[in-house]
């Protein structure tokens, strides 16, 4: 009887020890938190300045926050900061940036549920940096075009960026809600055509039944 026990505790341990070992977080060089979803791999593009994530997602909503040490993963242009472009199975992600200091960026976005690849693209990994945006001394001997115009233009594509990405944020929910209404006007009217019928039916038994009779007298 105690070595049954001992056998029965064993396995109950040994399956704790195993739902543990699949559940771990992987090793990364940064951060992070998800609910709903498991980043089972990541990896690094140094030639594109990308992080990219192997992700399964487990339910709805899927979240990941994701904290990046400025040394190790960055975006940034003429040392102001830049946004991250996050791109999910080819369709850009809207994220918010929750953190923001000399040492570091968290940054939070959802995902949907049939994503497997997440891409996080910056200017500087490790301290390889992608090629400037605008590089300015380039531009003012060749054009003489005043350095602060340049700031402004690029601030104002920024803005028109971020603008895009929240505009397609708010028409994505706003197809949701009118795929949930369309589906209630779809079952409405099935209804409403079911009682049609009804009452067609019963009104055509009526004149026949009427006819009949009148037919006999």
């Amino acid at each position: 009887m105690i070595h049954k026990s001992l056998s029965i505790l064993t396995i109950i341990l040994l399956g704790g020890t195993l739902v543990g070992f699949s559940e771990a977080k992987i090793s990364t060089p940064f951060d992070y938190s998800t609910t709903g979803v498991e980043i089972k791999d990541f990896d690094l593009d140094f030639n594109d300045i990308v992080v990219m994530l192997d992700v399964e997602v487990t339910e709805i909503p899927a979240t990941i926050e994701i904290t990046f040490e400025r040394e190790f993963f960055d975006s940034s242009n003429m040392e102001k900061d830049t946004e991250f472009t996050i791109i999910g199975d080819g369709e850009l992600i809207y994220y918010d940036e929750i953190i923001t200091n000399s040492k570091l960026r968290t940054i939070k976005f959802n995902l949907a549920s049939d994503v497997e690849l997440v891409e996080i693209f910056g200017t500087q990994l490790k301290g390889i940096t992608s090629t400037p945006i605008i590089e300015v001394p380039e531009i003012i001997s060749t054009t003489n075009v005043d350095k602060t115009d340049e700031i402004d233009d690029l601030e104002k594509e920024n803005q028109i960026l971020r603008e895009e990405n929240i505009l397609l944020k708010e028409k994505n929910d706003e197809l949701d809600g009118r795929i949930f209404e369309l589906e209630n006007l779809v079952s409405a009217l099935e209804t409403q055509v079911n009682k049609l019928n009804t009452i067609v039916t019963e009104q055509v038994k009526v004149i026949y039944n009427w006819v009949l009779g009148y037919s006999i007298n």
